[in-house]
């Protein structure tokens, strides 16, 4: 047998191997036995959720179901917000706004760390998917399902002197718990974000005039506290939006801090 007809057996066998492998997803958290499992093809949410006896008394809430082929658009979305900022940056520093530039170059840094998980927005509450378990959506291989700890603190981020971890107080409303927390000068006054554990985003008024009282912050929720649209202008106008649609493809912790 020739070099090159070995070659061509060889990348044939290989090609045949990762067709018919065996598809793995991985389970991390507070699941009896956590770790890369093999699933059947087809293999429905429902299902997996039954075998893997997730508490429903545990922390659902907070969990996370994340998919491979999500990462590119993320991708593209935090490399638009990282280009928001830097290009904000600069323009603070051309009018001689300091403050402004730094609280950018901060952001900057701060999303330039976070990771794209590919996470898919799903609400995971255990008893309600494996009761629908034969309408709940099908997995992939290379899924990952994380069932974190319920935490006991809410996070404010953004226009702020630096970021607060507030003590999570049950009811209490989300410009609550941003008053606990110094915001800078070009911080929004009347809106904030409230990225809920389960990665739901709402825009909620905060001021006098337009202050909402929507469902309260969860344990592990995190407030962004946005630029002031004035202050941003037309040099990004959905900075604020897609940071916060980013911040929330972020799963909590899989251990207690």
């Amino acid at each position: 047998m020739t070099l090159s007809r070995t070659f061509w057996l060889l990348a044939g066998l290989a090609i045949s191997s990762s067709l018919f492998a065996t598809p793995r997803i991985e389970v991390l958290g507070e699941v009896p036995s956590p770790g890369e499992k093999e699933i059947v093809e087809g293999l429905r949410l429902g299902e997996l959720m039954g075998q893997l006896r997730v508490d429903p008394l545990g922390y659902w809430l907070g969990a996370s179901w994340q998919r491979e082929s999500l990462k590119q658009e993320q991708q593209r979305l935090k490399a638009g917000v990282l280009f928001d900022l830097i290009q904000l940056r600069r323009l603070a520093l051309l009018q001689d706004k300091p403050a402004l530039a730094a609280a950018a170059q901060r952001l900057n840094e701060q999303v330039s760390t976070l990771p794209i998980t590919g996470r898919r927005i799903y609400r995971l509450d255990p008893l309600a998917v494996e009761l629908n378990a034969a309408h709940s959506p099908k997995l992939l291989g290379g899924d990952r399902l994380i069932f974190p700890p319920r935490p006991d603190s809410v996070r404010v981020t953004g226009l702020v002197a630096q970021d607060c971890e507030l003590r999570f107080v049950p009811f209490q409303q989300a410009y609550q718990y941003a008053q606990q927390c110094p915001a800078l000068a070009d911080a929004d006054p009347d809106y904030l974000y409230l990225i809920q554990p389960d990665g739901q985003v709402s825009r909620l008024g905060i001021a006098l005039w337009n202050r909402q009282d929507a469902a309260p912050p969860a344990p592990g929720a995190i407030l962004l506290i946005p630029l002031d649209a004035m202050a941003v202008g037309s040099t990004a106008p959905d900075l604020s939006r897609e940071l916060a649609g980013f911040i929330a493809t972020q799963p909590l912790p899989t251990v207690s801090p």
